[in-house]
C-alpha cells in the first residue's frame, strides 16, 4: 500500500507557481536552466511540463544555438504546450537596439515561436548600458508582440543594477545570482527590496553559490540546516533557502538530467 501511495504522489509533483512582479504572470518557482543541448535532450521538456516546470530560461548563446534550437524542435511537436510555457531568452553579446533586433528574431525563428515572454539584456556590466534607446526598442517590441516583457540578467555587479533598475521605471523582471551567500549582503538586500518594491519581478540563478565551498558561517549554515535536518540534501536546502525569500518569483536551475530534475522538484 506504501509503494503505491509513492508512486500516485510521484506522479500527481506539480512545481507551485508565484507571482512575478509586475508582470502580474505566475510562473513555476523552479525554472528550468537552458544551458543544455536541448536538441538531443528532449526529455527533460518533456519531464519539465509534466513535473509544471514552465518558466524555461535560455540565451541566444547556449550550446552555441542548440539549446534555443533544441525547444524550437520540442514546441514544433507539441505546438499546443506552447501557451504553456513563460520562455525568458537573451541577447548574447549584443546590448544596443540594432544588434538586440538581430538576436530576438534568430530566437524567434530558432524557437518555432512568434514571442518571447521575458526577453533580457545578458549581463550587461555598466549601469549605462540601460539607456533611453534600449527603453524604446523594448516599447517597440512589445508593441509589435515579439516580447510581451523586458529585462536583464545580472550576475556580477548585481546589487548596483538592482538598485539602478529599481529606480529606471521601466524594467519589468530581472534574473539575477542570488543564494545563501548573498541574502546575507545588506547591499544585496537592499536592492532585491528596491526592485521588489517597485514591482520588478525577479528571479535567482546561481543559487548552489558554486564558489562557495563551504558554509562561511554559522548564519550561513542555519539557512539551510534546518532543511538539512529534515533529510534534503545540501543542493536542496539551497534551493529551499532561496524560496524562503517570497520577493524572489523564482529559482533559476541548471537541470541536466531526470535526476537533478527529481530532486528539484521534491
Amino acid at each position: 500500500a506504501g509503494e503505491n501511495k509513492k508512486k500516485k504522489s510521484s506522479r500527481e509533483i506539480s512545481v507551485p507557481t508565484r507571482v512575478l512582479g509586475k508582470t502580474k504572470t505566475p510562473v513555476s518557482i523552479l525554472a528550468l536552466g537552458g544551458m543544455v543541448d536541448l536538441e538531443v535532450n528532449q526529455i527533460l521538456l518533456k519531464m519539465a511540463i509534466k513535473f509544471g516546470v514552465t518558466y524555461w530560461d535560455t540565451a541566444h548563446r547556449y550550446q552555441n544555438g542548440k539549446s534555443e534550437i533544441g525547444i524550437g524542435k520540442y514546441f514544433e511537436k507539441f505546438p499546443e504546450n506552447r501557451k504553456k510555457v513563460f520562455l525568458c531568452t537573451k541577447a548574447s553579446g549584443k546590448t544596443d537596439p540594432e544588434g538586440m533586433t538581430q538576436r530576438l528574431n534568430l530566437s524567434l525563428e530558432r524557437m518555432k515561436t512568434d514571442y518571447i515572454d521575458l526577453y533580457l539584456m545578458h549581463n550587461p556590466k555598466k549601469l549605462e548600458l540601460l539607456t533611453p534607446a534600449v527603453k524604446a526598442w523594448a516599447e517597440k517590441a512589445k508593441k509589435e508582440g515579439k516580447i510581451k516583457f523586458f529585462g536583464f540578467s545580472t550576475h556580477s555587479n548585481m546589487a548596483s543594477m538592482l538598485l539602478h533598475a529599481s529606480k529606471l521605471g521601466w524594467i519589468d523582471a530581472i534574473l539575477t545570482s542570488y543564494n545563501y551567500h548573498l541574502m546575507l549582503e545588506d547591499e544585496m538586500k537592499a536592492g532585491i527590496e528596491a526592485c521588489h518594491k517597485v514591482g520588478i519581478g525577479l528571479t535567482a540563478m546561481k543559487s548552489q553559490g558554486e564558489v562557495f565551498k563551504f558554509f562561511d558561517s554559522s548564519k550561513e549554515l542555519s539557512i539551510t540546516e534546518k532543511f538539512i535536518n529534515k533529510g534534503y540534501t545540501i543542493q536542496q536546502a539551497k534551493l529551499k533557502a532561496v524560496w524562503g525569500n517570497e520577493m524572489i518569483a523564482s529559482c533559476c536551475s541548471l537541470m541536466k538530467n531526470m535526476t537533478t530534475m527529481s530532486a528539484n522538484v521534491a
